[in-house]
């Protein structure tokens, strides 16, 4: 095993340090209270999250920013209907995935891309609806704002399931145990091999067995890569028979710190 620390628990979350405390009670009416506090004990969390963090560093320029601003740009800037459920049609994706791609860019996996950050935006209601007609909130107008928000509405509040589709049941179990992994990549100074650390967090988490190929991608073409596109990770030029090594280097490091 490359790394073990102790794994952080989730119990100190907001919510079981809230209610742990409440006695039991039947009326409604508390407990609709106690609702009420704590959702804005969250929301005033939620704010101090995202002050701290775009506060406290200069937010770098990344993909998933590039992506999340080519959809801004194209919703702002034309009008677009969405389908009942909320949906983008697909030559809204298509369009702007010409846009981003150059001739050698994979232009599928661009609009793979673009849905996953739709989807992100809509979780993080940084894209709101109005009669199924969609628009760019205006919490989220500059740069630091944005990449809070949308890392926040990434990593608590998007359904993984529906992100990382080859696997929903997968995406599921990697969404619980997220918190593992990221304490794992905090372990590493140096480079890792992909394939390293996806052995030490199955080993850690029992999501599955020991050089599972299948996993191992899984794990690097969803929750590794958009670790990337958020600029946390690095994929290094270190090449040893086609194995892939990621780095996570002093900025990613400050993001990861809180996260966890």
């Amino acid at each position: 095993m490359a790394f073990f620390k102790k794994i952080k628990t989730e119990e100190n979350d907001i919510n079981n340090t809230f209610f742990k405390t409440k006695k039991r009670n039947d009326d409604k009416k508390l407990r609709h209270s106690a609702l009420n506090v704590f959702d804005s004990i969250y929301r005033f969390h939620l704010s101090i999250y995202n002050n701290e963090l775009f506060n406290f560093m200069k937010i770098k320029d990344c993909y998933a920013l590039t992506l999340a601003n080519a959809i801004s740009n194209k919703l702002s800037s034309e009008n677009v209907a969405a389908d009942k459920d909320n949906s983008l049609p697909e030559f809204f994706y298509n369009e702007i995935a010409e846009s981003l791609t150059c001739e050698n860019d994979d232009k599928e996996l661009c609009i793979i891309n673009l849905k996953q950050t739709a989807n992100i935006m809509k979780s993080g209601r940084i894209i709101l609806f109005k009669d199924n007609i969609p628009y760019i909130s205006e919490n989220f107008q500059n740069r630091e704002s944005l990449y809070c928000r949308l890392l926040e509405a990434f990593w608590n509040e998007t359904e993984w399931s529906e992100i990382f589709p080859s696997s929903p049941k997968d995406a599921s179990k990697l969404y619980e145990k997220r918190y593992v992994f990221a304490e794992l990549l905090l372990g590493f100074y140096t480079e890792v091999s992909v394939e390293d650390i996806s052995n030490d967090f199955f080993e850690m988490t029992d999501i599955a067995e020991k050089n599972n190929y299948f996993m191992i991608s899984f794990l690097d073409f969803y929750l590794i890569t958009w670790l990337n596109y958020f600029g946390i990770v690095d994929y290094t030029d270190k090449k040893n028979k086609g194995i892939i090594y990621i780095s996570l280097k002093d900025y990613g490091r400050d993001i990861i710190k809180r996260m966890v």
